[in-house]
């Protein structure tokens, strides 16, 4: 094996990154276990130094094979990759071979900052590392070490949280300051969470940690994690301080959590059934129901019930209801709006007291009567890996290789025909569109001399779409249309786009919606013809380079390389959700299925996935020697024959040639 970027697998060789990477790759396991070459790494260079064999010396991972001696006995540059890179590609100064438009692109692709080097300084909220890479601004001083040499983290940073002290003592503070998780001068972060079913607020609140704001820090101050996941039930961080005293008030001490409409507050964080009080049974655990005036009866109209209380008799109601504000009677919970997706995964049905689930065509119920599953076959993944489309399936976990091409040549972006189950790919070495039946194995090349980010298929009007961000245009050509040496292809958006990249389409609607990744980065979406064009979304997006749509939610998901997160809206730009994951590093593609999203990522050479709505669970599909790139989630077999709003559906729109829909 190359002994500065591989290690021994058996009778075989895996890359160095893919040691002690929570994932097994090796059949004994030993890539995993503490005796492997890097377990033990870690203890003495850190998560992101390696070490020189046989010596305490510990150089960056972006010091191998940069053509300079680091270790004594010159380990780092011994098996360095001698070959020259693949058309489309750029060679690094380490001779790391990366694709060609990641250069300037203000992310350290090649590990050595060669790629950055000679470019023009970060975007604007983004500095610098001293070893070429950009990272944003907010990380600086975050007490890790974002820079692999640490300039994110000079010793200045001391200074910066010395007046916030080292520990915060939660949540007793004094009158008169307000009820807050800590005075203003002392709380550098303080964030809450409100669970909309019960009102509870939460709180997490720790000085020495700035995160995002959807986050909240955890209380060792060592890792953020998303609001959402605060009190639902499922420790996220490593202290368990996110599922800590979750009943208890942030903004009012010593009152009681507020309880549902058919229960009554014990005291701090405890609820009991309102038919447990006034019993003549101590049932909390300070007595608090069976006190008071017990002995005074119901005599108020109430709209459900009566129960009394030591406070005096009060109204309550039966579940699924709500006291009005009168205090007497009941309203109905609208748990289709106010839980949203956590009700139901596809439609939602509102009931008085209820409510029921629904799916669209295709899917069933699963039993316990929320989440809905694909029926026929079985959802397959397709995804393009250097020269190799592979298709994974999504409940067997079954690999195949559906098609090769030539070696020399990387499949980039790629989308799949329903209707004559083709693949069509991005080949940027020949700077062409090329197709492969997977029915009858012919092969053919839709159009030549483009350059694009990304493709899409438009089944229905039966057209392909692609973006080219160099040129800041959407272009289409017919899926019929064969190469005769001369371009058949229109532009269908130039003039203000700036820099688009990734392009999704909603065939049935006639809507293609698209991400631009330039100076100012936004989400859009127009009818296929071009016209109707508007803005979804432009706050709080970085780099948007990978866009997926789930029709069964009406949400669009991006993923954003330069924030590392994920984001979804709603398909009018509203509900905007976004959590920020540190696994997304260098999102190609992105795919939503029933409950997940799974993505291509490129620095990790691996497939994985997440639950859509929460952002846990992340799983690796797929890890193999290359890049993954295009990535699609198909419904396989022939789909069902109608046409919605796409006007090309009928015998081409009665065009001779190109026919773009206008919805």
């Amino acid at each position: 094996c190359a002994a500065s970027r591989q290690a021994t697998c058996g009778a075989g060789c895996i890359p160095v990154p893919w040691l002690c990477d929570g994932e097994q790759q090796c059949p004994d396991g030993t890539d995993e276990q503490g005796h492997s070459e890097c377990c033990s790494v870690p203890s003495v260079c850190g998560a992101k130094k390696v070490q020189c064999p046989g010596t305490h010396h510990c150089i960056p991972h972006w010091e191998l094979c940069d053509r300079h001696q680091d270790c004594e006995d010159g380990w780092d540059e011994e098996g360095c990759p001698q070959h020259p890179c693949l058309p489309g590609q750029w060679q690094c100064r380490n001779r790391v071979c990366i694709m060609a438009e990641w250069k300037c692109n203000g992310i350290d692709d090649c590990g050595d900052s060669s790629d950055e080097d000679v470019c023009a300084p970060c975007p604007p909220g983004m500095a610098r590392c001293d070893e070429g890479k950009c990272i944003l601004e907010s990380l600086m001083c975050n007490d890790e070490d974002d820079c692999l040499d640490g300039t994110d983290e000079p010793s200045t940073c001391g200074e910066l949280h010395a007046a916030a002290g080292h520990k915060a003592v939660l949540p007793h503070v004094t009158p008169p300051t307000p009820h807050n998780c800590l005075p203003a001068y002392f709380c550098q972060v303080c964030s809450a969470h409100v669970d909309i079913r019960s009102g509870d607020l939460y709180w997490l609140a720790f000085p020495h940690l700035s995160c995002p704001r959807t986050h909240v820090p955890c209380r060792d101050g060592t890792e953020c994690v998303a609001q959402e996941y605060v009190c639902d039930g499922e420790k996220d961080c490593a202290d368990g301080s996110d599922e800590e005293r979750c009943a208890q008030l942030c903004d009012t001490p010593g009152e009681p959590a507020p309880c549902q409409s058919h229960e009554y507050p014990c005291g701090l964080g405890a609820c009991l059934n309102a038919s447990l009080v006034c019993d003549g049974r101590q049932d909390c655990t300070d007595g608090s129901d069976e006190r008071g005036n017990c002995s005074v009866p119901c005599q108020q109209s109430c709209g459900h019930l009566c129960y009394p209380s030591p406070q005096g008799p009060r109204c309550w109601c039966d579940p699924g209801y709500r006291l009005a504000e009168d205090g007497q009677s009941c309203v109905d919970i609208d748990e289709c709006t106010e839980w949203s997706q956590a009700a139901c995964s596809q439609t939602c049905l509102n009931a008085p007291g209820s409510y029921s689930c629904d799916c669209f065509p295709g899917y069933l119920l699963e039993p316990d009567g929320h989440i809905c599953k694909l029926t026929g076959p079985e959802p397959m993944l397709l995804v393009a890996v250097q020269s190799e489309v592979l298709s994974y399936g999504l409940r067997s976990g079954r690999e195949e290789v559906l098609l090769t091409t030539d070696k020399e040549r990387v499949a980039f972006s790629l989308d799949y025909d329903l209707v004559e189950r083709k693949v069509f790919w991005m080949d940027l070495a020949t700077e062409s569109i090329r197709w492969q039946g997977l029915d009858s194995g012919k092969k053919g090349t839709l159009v030549k001399g483009v350059r694009s980010d990304c493709i899409a298929v438009d089944w229905l009007g039966r057209n392909l779409y692609w973006t080219d961000g160099a040129a800041g245009q959407v272009l289409a050509t017919r899926l019929g249309a064969a190469w005769r040496g001369i371009p058949e292809y229109t532009v269908v958006m130039d003039g203000d786009l700036d820099r688009p990249h990734s392009l999704v389409l909603q065939p049935l609607a006639g809507l293609l919606y698209w991400s631009e990744v330039g100076n100012h980065p936004r989400l859009m979406e127009a009818s296929m013809d071009g016209s109707q064009r508007h803005m979804l979304l432009a706050q709080g997006l970085g780099w948007p380079t990978a866009l997926a749509l789930d029709l069964p939610s009406q949400r669009i998901f991006w993923m954003d390389e330069k924030l590392g997160s994920v984001g979804s809206a709603r398909l009018d730009g509203t509900s905007v959700k976004v959590l920020q994951l540190g696994w997304v590093q260098s999102p190609f593609a992105a795919a939503v299925c029933e409950g997940k999203l799974y993505w291509s990522e490129r620095k990790a050479w691996s497939v994985q996935q997440v639950d859509k709505t929460s952002g846990k669970n992340r799983t690796v599909l797929l890890k193999r020697h290359g890049q993954p790139h295009g990535l699609q989630v198909p419904t396989w077999g022939s789909p069902k024959p109608c046409s919605g709003t796409n006007g090309c559906a009928k015998n081409n729109g009665g065009c001779a040639q190109l026919c773009l829909p206008n919805p």
